[in-house]
C-alpha cells in the first residue's frame, strides 16, 4: 500500500512540477519553466560564511567587512545567472538507436543543440530510473553548434525498449548552485532475443 501511494506521489510530482507526461516527440526546448536551480552543499556553506562575514561587519562596524561581504554576494548573484543560463534555452533531439540483443547495452544517440551565441560548459547527462546505473557523461556545447552524445541502458528483455528519462544538470561555473532539467526522448530500441549458445544447426534444405 505504501509503495502504491509513493508511486502515485512521484507520478503527480512529475506531471505537475516537472511537467513530464511521457515521451516527448520532436525537438524539445528547455525554457525557463523546465530548468530548476538550488544551492549545492558548497553553496550552502558559502551562504553561511557570507552571513558570518555580514554579522561580523555589523558588530564591529567594519567598512572593509561590508565591502568584502557585498563583493562576494555580487559574485554569488552573477553565479546564479551563469549557472541558469548554462542550461536554459537548449534544444534537445533524439537521434539513432540501433537494434541490440537481449542482455546487451542499448545505445541511444541524443543531440544537444545550442542556438545561442555563448558556449555551454560541463553539462552532465544520464539516464535515471529503476535499474539504471548512476552514470553521467559530461559534455560541452559550442556556440551555434550541435553536440551528439550516446547514453546506454541495459536491454534485459526482448521487444521494444523505450529510452529512460534523461536528467541534465550543471554546476558551472563555481559549483555553488546546481541547475537541472528532465527530458523523456521519444525514441526506442528493438531488442532481439538472445542467441542460444551452442545452438543446433539449421535444418538443411
Amino acid at each position: 500500500m505504501f509503495l502504491a501511494y509513493k508511486n502515485m506521489a512521484h507520478s503527480w510530482i512529475n506531471r505537475w512540477l516537472f511537467r513530464l507526461r511521457g515521451p516527448e516527440p520532436g525537438e524539445v526546448f528547455l525554457n525557463q519553466r523546465r530548468v530548476f536551480i538550488l544551492p549545492t552543499r558548497a553553496g550552502l556553506a558559502f551562504g553561511a560564511t557570507l552571513l558570518v562575514l555580514f554579522i561580523a561587519a555589523v558588530n564591529f562596524n567594519l567598512s572593509l567587512g561590508f565591502g568584502l561581504t557585498f563583493l562576494i554576494a555580487g559574485c554569488a548573484l552573477i553565479d546564479i545567472h551563469l549557472t541558469f543560463r548554462n542550461l536554459a534555452h537548449l534544444h534537445l533531439a533524439a537521434g539513432r538507436a540501433d537494434p541490440v540483443f537481449a542482455g546487451a547495452e542499448a545505445q541511444f544517440e541524443l543531440q544537444l543543440i545550442n542556438r545561442r551565441k555563448h558556449e555551454r560548459y560541463a553539462i552532465w547527462l544520464g539516464f535515471i530510473g529503476e535499474g539504471m546505473p548512476p552514470l553521467e557523461h559530461p559534455t560541452d556545447v559550442a556556440a551555434n553548434a550541435t553536440r551528439k552524445i550516446s547514453l546506454t541502458a541495459p536491454a534485459r528483455a526482448r521487444g521494444w525498449l523505450q529510452a529512460p528519462r534523461v536528467r541534465l544538470q550543471t554546476r558551472f561555473p563555481l559549483g555553488l548552485l546546481r541547475a537541472w532539467s528532465y527530458w523523456e526522448p521519444d525514441v526506442r530500441v528493438l531488442v532481439y532475443p538472445y542467441p542460444e549458445p551452442l545452438a543446433p544447426p539449421l535444418p538443411s534444405g
